[in-house]
């Protein structure tokens, strides 16, 4: 999450000087690129690999901290939520055995993390989105508590002027809010960084922007959330509403999200990027020791360019500019940003492979293809991968062509070229590449291993079992590195849950019907009637539980025969019991039979998100 350094913007003139060390920074940087301050080669690669903790129970664990006090690693470090950890891997020259032997440290990274996150009870888990995440997951309390992630999301909240909202349709649709940027700690992802001349920044970059949606549609790897089936690569959908500040309160005009894929190409220089930040994208958070960057220039000192660097952190570009400042000259990466964690290490490194020969040839498109291209074709090629992954048809150079086709015809032969030209060793592209090539001759991605197994499994267990069986082979493969092509496909639930351990959301309803306060008795009758059932909830206008109905009201009712009676309001039980999704399914059984009640609503902060009756949780009758 970047620079760690800030505070809030407290009033108009922390504005003022923070756009004027902002706009020193950019002229600074552009000086820099005319002057051939900026190191030519020789070019690297580099990675971030972010991960999940999950405990003993497949669900989110919450002991990054102390995991961090006692790894003992400085690659590992903290993320936004404290079921995340990061790790930065070292950068290697971009050639020879590159990828192998990154893999291979990571690898032993992981492994060290694995070991200590058994100390804790806990896995480390690689995946787009993890599967068994649940919406109290995301309360303020699981924030690392780090000053600038607390800024970040108080003021971003204060700019949108009201909750964050996700609106995701795909097989099936999630509307949720959130009063935090947590929404944001869903995503896992696998950043990947190549080193590029100043000189060819600019066709790199838009040559970046053309392949990303061909490249995602290989590797998508976060279907599910919330038990809800959504995009091939929902985390791109996800990213971009869970910071979206803007408002159709306060915006009739086209106004650009902060997670955004571009509006055009770039034309003229890495600062276009950074300009283009500036202009769009009012300022979030600032510091108090900033330097001169042109007068650094002028002192012969390399600069930091602290405040455009703090500003670009806020915002978030899937293909972003990044500027380093090891060794004796600066030097610029393009970071992909868009392809998730997992499915395995092998996986990640195939896809790192694929992406970094790609962007080392053109091939017969030629290093400026983008001045005869329309932006728009790279953007809709992006948008529609990370719905679809291999079910895509691209618009590829005036051609619609499938997914499977362009990648196994055209782009796995111009990645070998890329990769031969930097002077990778075959091993290590054959490797990988045959990877890329099974995967797609398959079909296969581990968004569609678990869209099918999860479709499979649920027809007969709960979502909340199906999910956890999901984790639980997933993670038995990733810890034998075997890739998605390989995986097997479940023949049934694997995840036993404990009785001592079971709960509530693993046996509640989720599709259920409601009925409004004043909403009438006839249509009451004719719901539990239609379809059955013995409990309906009353909500208020804000949504509110305020009651419930059962089919021994409604029978009395009838054999009264009263006339009187005409809304659900007058009938309801007021304030009923109720449980939480995480409380214990003896805790429920118990309250039934305290109260001679056969079903109980489940709330979270009064809002309903399920019911479950005595037949869910396997009670014959209440005595």
């Amino acid at each position: 999450m970047g620079d760690f350094r800030v505070r809030p913007i407290n009033d108009d003139y922390d504005r003022h000087s923070m756009y004027i060390h902002a706009i020193d920074d950019v002229e600074a940087f552009e000086k820099m690129l005319a002057s051939s301050s900026i190191s030519e080669g020789p070019i690297h690669v580099g990675a971030e690999q972010e991960l999940c903790l999950i405990d003993q129970q497949l669900d989110p664990s919450t002991v990054a901290l102390e995991f961090l006090d006692r790894i003992n690693d400085d690659h590992y470090t903290n993320e936004l939520a404290l079921f995340n950890l990061e790790i930065n891997a070292d950068a290697y020259a971009f050639s020879d055995f590159c990828f192998s032997q990154m893999q291979e440290s990571v690898s032993k990274m992981l492994d060290k993390g694995q070991d200590l996150a058994g100390s804790f009870d806990s896995a480390i888990y690689m995946c787009g989105i993890l599967p068994t995440l649940q919406y109290r997951h995301l309360q303020f309390e699981y924030m690392t508590p780090i000053k600038r992630y607390q800024t970040l999301s108080k003021t971003l909240h204060d700019l949108r002027g009201q909750n964050f909202e996700i609106y995701l349709q795909g097989t099936d649709e999630l509307i949720m809010s959130l009063s935090s940027v947590l929404f944001e700690a869903c995503n896992t992802s696998f950043q990947m960084h190549l080193q590029i001349k100043p000189g060819e920044f600019v066709n790199k970059h838009n040559w970046s922007q053309m392949i990303a949606g061909p490249v995602l549609s290989t590797a998508v790897n976060s279907p599910l959330l919330f038990a809800n089936e959504l995009w091939h690569e929902t985390r791109i959908a996800l990213f971009k509403q869970s910071l979206d500040t803007r408002s159709s309160l306060k915006f009739m005009r086209r106004k650009l999200p902060r997670v955004y894929f571009g509006n055009d190409w770039i034309r003229n220089s890495a600062s276009d990027l950074w300009r283009n930040d500036l202009m769009r994208f009012p300022l979030i958070v600032t510091s108090d020791d900033f330097n001169s960057s042109t007068k650094q220039l002028e002192n012969g000192e390399i600069p930091e360019l602290r405040a455009i660097k703090l500003h670009n952190g806020t915002t978030y570009t899937w293909n972003r500019l990044c500027y380093g400042t090891g060794g004796n000259k600066p030097h610029l990466r393009i970071e992909c940003r868009y392809m998730p964690a997992g499915p395995s290490l092998e996986d990640e490194f195939a896809n790192f492979a694929f992406w970094t020969g790609l962007m080392n040839n053109t091939g017969e498109y030629g290093d400026d293809f983008w001045k005869a291209e329309d932006f728009r074709t790279a953007k809709s090629n992006f948008v529609r991968a990370a719905r679809t992954g291999f079910n895509t048809v691209f618009s590829w150079f005036g051609k619609n062509i499938t997914a499977q086709k362009l990648i196994l015809d055209i782009l796995l032969e111009q990645s070998a070229g890329g990769l031969k030209k930097a002077g990778v060793n075959d091993r290590d592209i054959n490797r990988y590449l045959k990877t890329i090539e099974k995967r797609a001759l398959k079909e296969i991605t581990g968004s569609e291993w678990m869209i099918q197994n999860f479709r499979n499994l649920s027809r007969k267990n709960s979502d909340i079992s199906s999910v956890k069986t999901l984790v639980k082979q997933s993670l038995a493969f990733q810890k034998n590195n075997v890739p998605v092509h390989e995986w097997d496909m479940l023949k049934q639930n694997l995840y036993i849950i404990n009785p001592e351990e079971e709960r509530v959301e693993e046996y509640m309803s989720k599709d259920i019907f409601s009925v409004h306060k004043n909403d009438s008795i006839e249509i009451v009758r004719k719901i539990m009637e239609w379809n059955k059932i013995h409990h309906l909830p009353v909500e208020n206008k804000e949504g509110d539980l305020i009651g419930m109905i059962t089919d021994g009201i409604v029978e009395r009712l009838d054999e009264s025969k009263s006339t009187q009676v005409n809304f659900a309001s007058q009938i309801m039980i007021v304030n009923p019991v109720t449980v939480k999704a995480e409380d214990s399914l003896s805790d429920a059984r118990n309250l039934m039979k305290d109260h001679n009640i056969s079903g109980l609503p489940v709330t979270y902060q009064n809002k309903l998100v399920g019911i479950i009756t005595v037949r869910d949780c396997f009670i014959k009758e209440i005595p």
